[in-house]
């Protein structure tokens, strides 16, 4: 019974010391925007294809995955979720970052261990521009 009470002490502690925070908001808009992947050639070399998306007049590329994990306060509003060769996958929802509309996130909420997908718009191309620490470049040939 002892150890019953010290582990739900530590457990209590450790919730505490997390803090609850604001998570993310895993809800669709109530009008999601369906976007739809397009396929994209890399002007540098034509055997580099990506899955893009486009929001707000701009094409947004794949560009790295999570460094360490997403806090409620690194995500904005969820914009929609991904249509893929016709097929609707409401479980990959796009996000906005509160840091930057550089960067979109694709989020997959269906409970899979996937980690979180960021695209960055296009015409950062050969920027440099302020990336969240949060964000792990994946090196693609096309971001160098």
């Amino acid at each position: 019974m002892k150890a019953i009470k010290r582990i739900a002490a530590l457990l209590g502690t450790m919730f505490l010391l997390t803090g609850c925070g604001k998570g993310i908001n895993y809800d669709l808009p109530d009008d999601p925007i369906k976007f739809y992947t397009q396929s994209y050639i890399s002007p540098k070399d034509k055997d580099d294809g990506y899955q893009i998306i486009e929001y707000s007049g701009r094409r947004f590329i794949p560009y790295g995955t999570i460094r360490r994990s997403l806090k409620g306060e690194d995500v904005g509003d969820c914009l929609g979720y991904i249509v893929q060769d016709g097929v609707e996958d409401k479980n990959a929802r796009i996000y906005q970052l509160t840091e930057t509309d550089n960067y979109l996130t694709e989020i997959f909420i269906n409970g899979e261990m996937q980690q979180p997908i960021f695209y960055r718009a296009e015409d950062t191309i050969g920027k440099n521009i302020d990336t969240p620490d949060y964000i792990l470049s994946l090196d693609y040939d096309l971001w160098r």
